[in-house]
């Protein structure tokens, strides 16, 4: 996720085209906005819940929506405006999150080359939800 950090030069999200801040970028994007919807919705959606509502409002890849379409439409889904909000702020702007911070709210402790849970941690209960089977 650290290739997805802004580099020097960049402008945010919409206007930078490297693979890597593509594609870790928005997993960044998705990771935030899924930690920020289910700490604002107590547990009861996800990002996951956001992407099946545009699913099923659009009729799937088909459908060719503007992107603040799909973000509302989303948002409408979980009653937050996690997805408009986030995007307002990274699409232009090169945003910096602290990870290791969100790591370690997680209960997400590097561990020698692999990583240790605790459940210990404040945001441990959106982990174990974004971990979960549907």
């Amino acid at each position: 996720m650290p290739r997805g950090m802004p580099q020097p030069d960049d402008r945010g999200l919409d206007h930078t085209h490297t693979w890597g801040r593509t594609y870790w970028g928005g997993a960044m994007f998705c990771l935030l906005a899924d930690v920020e919807i289910r700490r604002q919705s107590h547990q009861r959606f996800g990002l996951q819940d956001a992407l099946r509502a545009v699913a099923r409002a659009s009729g799937g890849l088909a459908a060719d929506w503007p992107i603040e379409r799909v973000l509302h439409t989303g948002d409408g889904a979980v009653g937050t405006t996690t997805l408009e909000d986030l995007y307002a702020q990274m699409k232009d702007t090169p945003v910096t999150p602290d990870l290791m911070k969100l790591w370690q709210q997680l209960g997400i402790q590097p561990e020698g080359s692999s990583v240790r849970l605790s459940d210990s941690a404040p945001l441990a209960d959106v982990r174990r939800a974004i971990m979960r089977a549907p």
